[in-house]
């Protein structure tokens, strides 16, 4: 397994290597409903490179800006926390 970023299939669904994603969703210029870069899990043979490490996960949503709150508390949860939990999702 490893963690890629991944478009949707032309008619909006999931690409059949994907089995858990939609996560650091950000946009691009492609039409919709391929208009959103997702971070997601895919198998080994996915046609994407994955992320090298965690590391390299937390570096990409840093450049891309992420900001996460708690939906009840309104505090900012820190980027290395949602990063993480993200990355645990490989096992």
């Amino acid at each position: 397994m490893k963690l890629v970023i991944y478009n949707l299939n032309a008619d909006g669904t999931i690409p059949e290597y994907i089995t858990d994603g939609g996560y650091l969703a950000t946009s691009n210029s492609n039409p919709s409903p391929q208009d959103l870069d997702l971070v997601g899990v895919a198998i080994d043979a996915a046609p994407q490179s994955g992320f090298a490490n965690e590391v390299a996960l937390l570096a990409y949503a840093q450049e891309k800006n992420f900001t996460f709150k708690d939906p009840i508390t309104e505090e900012v949860i820190p980027l290395e926390t949602v990063v993480s939990s993200i990355w645990s999702k490989l096992g």
